[in-house]
Parts: C-alpha cells; sequence; structure tokens
C-alpha cells in the first residue's frame, strides 16, 4: 500500500505545523475523543467548480513524459490529472493544460521518482479545480495537520475542492476512521476517499473487506451529504496481484454500486527500479507504450463517462447481495421493484435521482485472476413486481441498452463478469 512506501516523503515536522495553525484553530488534539473538539473556521458551502464525473489516476504521467502520453492519458477516459510537486511540475501543468486535462494538485511530493521541489501553487489557474493535501494520514498529529491543511484550503476558495486520501479503515488506527470522516466534514472537507487493495498474488480477494469499506463509506456518505471517492488497483505490487479485465471491471462496478461518485487508479504510471513492484501499470513508464490495460480500463471508464450525469445525481438507497458477504445484505424477495433474480453471484445497488425516479445497477461479481470478462459472464434472470411495467436498460457495456423485452414479469440479461448494467424503472 502507499502508506509504507511514501512515509518518509509524506512526513513534516510537528512544530512546523503546529506553527502553521491558522489564527482561532484549537491546539492539536491529544486523543481520539480530543479530535471531536477540533473548531476551525468555517468554511463556505459553494459548488465544485469542475462538474465531470471524477476519474482520476494516483500516479499518471510524470513531468518528463510527452504530450502524447498526456493526450493518451485523456483517451482512456481520465478527466482529473494529479500534478506532484516535483521537477516536473511546470511542464505537467503546461501539457494537461494543452489536452484538456483538469488538475488536482498534489500539495506534497508522492515520490513518483522525479526529484520534488518546491514549486509555486498557482492560485488563478482555471483548470486547475483542486487539491490533494495528504495521503493516508496516521496518528492524531499528522490527521489534525490534514483537515487544518484543508480547512485552510477550502476557506480560500470553496469551489477549488480539497481533501486527503485516507488509509483502508482496518489500518487507520488512533483515530479510527469514524471520527476522522466527522471532523474533517465538520470542519470543510467537501468529499471522502480511502485506499483499498483487494485482489491478491495467489488468486483470492478480499472480499469480506472490500465490502465492509464500501459500506462503511456509503453509510457516512449518506449521513453527511457528501460524495466519496473509490480505488480500484491496477499495478502488481507487493502481494497484490495485476488485475485482469474481469477484476478491474469488479472493483469499480462494485465501487459504482455503493454510490462512488469518484473512481480512483492504483496506479497508471509505475516504477522502474522498485524493490517488489512491477514496472508495467496501465502504460509502461519506460516507453509510454499502452499495456493490455489500457483497453480494458478505457473501456471501462468511458462506459462510466456515458452515465457519469445520470450517476452523480444518484441516491444510494441500498445495496443487496445473492450471495453476501459477512455483514452485507441479502437480497430479499419480493422487496423491491426488481423482485426477484436468478444469478451465480451478483449484486444489486438500488438508487433514486434528484426527481425521485428509481434505478439499479446490477453487478455480476464473477471474476478472477487472468479471466476476462467474457469468460466470467452470466446469464442473470430479473423478476419484476406486479406494477413494474417497462425498464430501462441506461447503461450496459457489452451489451444493447434501452428498453428490456419483459415477458411474464421477467427479463433475462447476459452480464460480462465484474460489470455493472444500469436500469431505471420506468413509472
Amino acid at each position: 500500500m502507499k502508506h509504507f512506501i511514501l512515509e518518509s516523503l509524506l512526513f513534516y515536522g510537528i512544530i512546523a505545523w503546529i506553527a502553521a495553525l491558522p489564527t482561532g484553530a484549537n491546539a492539536a488534539p491529544a486523543t481520539a475523543e480530543g479530535l471531536s473538539k477540533l473548531q476551525l473556521p468555517p468554511v463556505a458551502k459553494k459548488p465544485w467548480r469542475f462538474k465531470k464525473f471524477p476519474i482520476i489516476a494516483w500516479w499518471g504521467p510524470p513531468g518528463n513524459a510527452r504530450i502524447e502520453d498526456f493526450e493518451a492519458y485523456k483517451d482512456a477516459g481520465f478527466t482529473l490529472y494529479a500534478a506532484n510537486p516535483d521537477s516536473g511540475y511546470d511542464r505537467a501543468l503546461d501539457f494537461a493544460t494543452r489536452t484538456g486535462l483538469s488538475v488536482m494538485a498534489y500539495r506534497k511530493p508522492q515520490g513518483f521518482g522525479l526529484p520534488p521541489q518546491a514549486v509555486d501553487f498557482p492560485k488563478n489557474r482555471k483548470n486547475i479545480v483542486g487539491w490533494l493535501t495528504h495521503d493516508e494520514p496516521s496518528g492524531i498529529a499528522r490527521v489534525t495537520e490534514s483537515i487544518t491543511a484543508v480547512n485552510s484550503l477550502m476557506r480560500e476558495d470553496p469551489t477549488r475542492y480539497a481533501l486527503f486520501n485516507m488509509l483502508p479503515p482496518a489500518a487507520q488506527q488512533n483515530p479510527p476512521t469514524g471520527p476522522i470522516i466527522e471532523a474533517a466534514i465538520r470542519n470543510g472537507m467537501p468529499l471522502l476517499s480511502y485506499d483499498s487493495y483487494v485482489i491478491n498474488g495467489d488468486g483470492t480477494d478480499n472480499t469480506e473487506a472490500h465490502f465492509r469499506y464500501l459500506e462503511q463509506f456509503r453509510q457516512a456518505s449518506l449521513k453527511y451529504q457528501v460524495p466519496f471517492w473509490a480505488f480500484a488497483l491496477s499495478i502488481q505490487h507487493g502481494h497484490y496481484r495485476r488485475p485482469s479485465e474481469s477484476d478491474v471491471r469488479w472493483m469499480q462496478f462494485t465501487n459504482l454500486a455503493y454510490g462512488a461518485k469518484g473512481l480512483w487508479y492504483f496506479t497508471y504510471w509505475g516504477p522502474e527500479k522498485w524493490e517488489n513492484w512491477d514496472q508495467v501499470a496501465i502504460v509502461d513508464p519506460r516507453t509510454g507504450a499502452k499495456t493490455e490495460l489500457y483497453e480494458h480500463v478505457k473501456t471501462l471508464n468511458h462506459a462510466v463517462l456515458s452515465m457519469g450525469k445520470t450517476l452523480l445525481d444518484l441516491s444510494s438507497t441500498g445495496v443487496v447481495h445473492t450471495s453476501p458477504p459477512p455483514g452485507q445484505s441479502a437480497f430479499v424477495p419480493g422487496k423491491e421493484w426488481i423482485s426477484g433474480i436468478k444469478a451465480r453471484d451478483a449484486l444489486i445497488g438500488f438508487f433514486k435521482d434528484g426527481k425521485g425516479r428509481s434505478y439499479a445497477l446490477l453487478v455480476n461479481k464473477q471474476h478472477g485472476m487472468r479471466k476476462s470478462a467474457r469468460e466470467t459472464a452470466d446469464d442473470i434472470e430479473l423478476s419484476f413486481a406486479p406494477h413494474v411495467r417497462s425498464v430501462k436498460a441506461v447503461n450496459w457495456l457489452d451489451g444493447k441498452p434501452g428498453p428490456l423485452r419483459i415477458a411474464n414479469g421477467k427479463t433475462a440479461l447476459r452480464v460480462s463478469g465484474g460489470t455493472g448494467v444500469l436500469l431505471r424503472l420506468n413509472e
């Protein structure tokens, strides 16, 4: 995970942090309970200046890459570029501008290979739409530092969103994830983001943790009325595997089914000399050449973007599984407008849009190491409540969007492995 590699680059002295606290901020809380009392100056609530669906890689093309590499990044369906404050910063900003990419810039070096350097963070550059202040802060002092940095940037410009990325909840200790979320949002953080890498090199998946984290952030998103972003792993490192086509779809479509309003990939570019890391991620960092994963990600991203406006307008009302992992809800026949389902292993995320219309994101959860979306496809049968007369497939990757054929209250859909189909009830 990122935290054990980047810790030395991300750590800044506590004394310097305390000196930089804005007027009116409380002293650093010593305990998780003290975090609940952290009260920084208020942040005005304003709409984000970025209007597209956020799709972003933790490590995009660096500043010493070619402009063609930035164009390939955009062509793959990425809508945000994370600029790193290193020796390539100005060149990366220029290439992002020239290719029409919006920028969410790191405020601290992330250790991506180029030498870190002091940079001038431009305040009036239109394509900089936000800031990433910290990655995986651990401990009260660093968590408070992160919340304070977000608060300061949000007060400076509440339309240019600022956030820090959290550890997986199981790794987040002293304080745990819940108090961090509450304190961060109370002090102006406009959205949530957290790490989760769940596909292992031995072919297994951390399925229980994956869905437990998603449910925790889904609930927090609903409680505090802020969106959350979630990750998919796209590079082999440590004990994690390189994802297959079905793997990457499973990670991202299950993220969306739980209500994620932004998608991360870790990573797009990759290292050349890191021990126990693959060099090749979505592209090959030595040449910028596209890998097989590039086409898988591009296909997925463009499917998401084609329904992006709809996804941003949806509010999660529940998630159910045909074979629920521990702690997740089972599908109950007759409870929803989709009243029955026959599938090998599927989930359904239910939603309402701003007009009160009903949606469902049906996901075939079958996936696996070195398995394509096609070879893990499933023929899923859905049954509908008696009042249902018409259902539309708004988005169906590998299928045909449009009205479903319903006979005797049932329909059949062939859904590729790891893939989601967005359905809308026409009432």
